[in-house]
């Protein structure tokens, strides 16, 4: 059975991973700070409802989504035109944790629910993903914790899955580490993972993408550098 695929509208990326994302699954797009993975979820939102027809959802919980709209202004996306017609929903879900500790990942899907069925949405992202894990009480013991939050992911992937949406989930990168999640167990729940990363080079950092992880998808396993343009967003060189 050949899985239906999500065209990223990410330039260049569709073609190295067989014509796009698995639909209904949840990719996560993991990189240190500046390496353009906010970029790179707008982008994925902007031209699923300019190019694709398909709706979207951008939810967060770490900074106020006006900041999004006017980033994705400063590339030439007119994100603002697309909440009025009703083709996008920048949602900030902050509220959700200022009163409440531990709130189970069933109430965040419930929630997400509500702004999908809301736009009639194809396509979530959640920029970042770590902060949507909130244990009340943090166990004590590191193996309860690690359990507790492969639990918490796979429930919210999976109900994610049910709603019938295609997801993109940021992963921030500890600076200097090799880690690919705060959790370390991110990566290993999502069907995707897709590394943005900066290299050095004579005095001068570079952008680079490549492909981790693809479930279901005979990807290309290269390194490739990619630049932001103004109106293009992520232009990957193949």
């Amino acid at each position: 059975m050949i899985r239906e695929k999500v065209r990223s509208g990410i330039e260049g990326l569709d073609e190295l991973i067989e014509g796009g994302f698995p639909k209904g699954r949840t990719v996560l797009v993991a990189g240190e700070t500046g390496t353009g993975k906010t970029t790179f979820s707008i982008q994925y939102l902007y031209n699923g409802a300019v190019c694709y027809g398909e709706n979207g959802v951008f939810v967060t919980i770490d900074e106020r989504h006006e900041f999004r709209v006017e980033d994705a202004a400063s590339i030439g996306w007119d994100l603002e035109a697309l909440i009025d017609e009703n083709k996008l929903l920048m949602v900030e879900i902050t509220p959700l944790f200022s009163t409440v500790k531990g709130i189970d990942a069933k109430k965040i899907v419930e929630n997400i629910a509500m702004y999908v069925k809301e736009v009639n949405a194809t396509r979530l992202v959640l920029d970042p993903v770590a902060p949507l894990i909130t244990p009340g009480e943090e166990p004590i013991d590191p193996l309860s914790m690690q359990a507790y939050v492969r639990n918490y992911l796979r429930k919210l992937f999976f109900s994610l899955t049910e709603l019938g949406v295609t997801t993109v989930a940021t992963s921030e990168i500890p600076t200097g580490t090799s880690k690919l999640s705060r959790y370390g167990i991110e990566e290993f729940l999502a069907s995707g993972i897709i590394v943005l990363r900066l290299r050095r080079d004579e005095g001068r950092f570079h952008r680079e993408i490549y492909i981790r992880k693809m479930r279901g998808v005979n990807h290309s396993m290269d390194v490739y550098s990619f630049i932001i343009e103004h109106g293009r967003g992520i232009v990957i060189s193949i």
